[in-house]
């Protein structure tokens, strides 16, 4: 008896491959005071290169030849009081050009109003997650949270606690430091979908 694996089809055979840009970002500039205010030591590097719009447009000339068919857009770190403006312009987006397919907003569950904060940003179609970033670092330069056990506040859990019936995922952006913390959340959370946002920031 002979048996056919699925791998052994040829390549012609084979469908192909659908690629999702699971986490990226477009921008105008002067939404982004961060980008717009003076240069200083990032994370991330040297960023004069990208202090400037970043658009639509040249995104999907970017990332199409890459074989790109589907993309997930994640906040950019607009003021936090503008984070539904910010959904909302992604949105708007979207309509126009087909691009992208689901957004990552922003929302700090920390806020009281946290319940009308995910209201609003419901009332936008394609959101379909939320990340606030956690990461905290001994070195300032490279702390964004106020302090590293955020996730452990039982106020900020009781807003956490909102998102889960929503059915959006988490994106969870800890250093390697906080993956203790990260790890009782997740367990204490089990019908919450979480996304571990840049590889656990190694």
């Amino acid at each position: 008896e002979t048996v056919t694996q699925p791998h052994s089809r040829s390549p012609a055979d084979r469908a192909p491959m659908r690629v999702v840009d699971a986490h990226h970002h477009i921008w105008r500039q002067a939404d982004l005071p961060w980008l717009n205010g003076p240069m200083q030591p990032r994370i991330f590097g040297e960023y004069a290169a990208i202090r400037r719009d970043y658009l639509i447009d040249e995104f999907l000339s970017d990332a199409r030849p890459c074989g790109v068919t589907d993309s997930v857009y994640v906040q950019a770190n607009w003021p936090p009081d503008r984070a539904v403006d910010e959904a909302r312009w992604v949105q708007s987006v979207a309509d126009t050009h087909g691009w992208p397919h689901a957004i990552v907003a922003y929302a700090d569950f920390a806020r009281e109003d946290i319940e009308r904060q995910l209201d609003a940003l419901g009332e936008v179609p394609l959101v379909r997650g939320v990340r606030q970033q956690l990461h905290w670092h001994r070195n300032p330069t490279y702390r964004f949270a106020p302090r590293p056990d955020v996730m452990a506040d039982p106020g900020w859990r009781r807003g956490f606690a909102r998102l889960g019936p929503r059915g959006w995922v988490f994106e969870l952006q800890v250093f390697a430091e906080q993956m203790a913390d990260s790890v009782r959340l997740v367990r204490d959370f089990p019908g919450q979908v979480f996304v571990l946002a840049h590889a656990g920031m190694l």
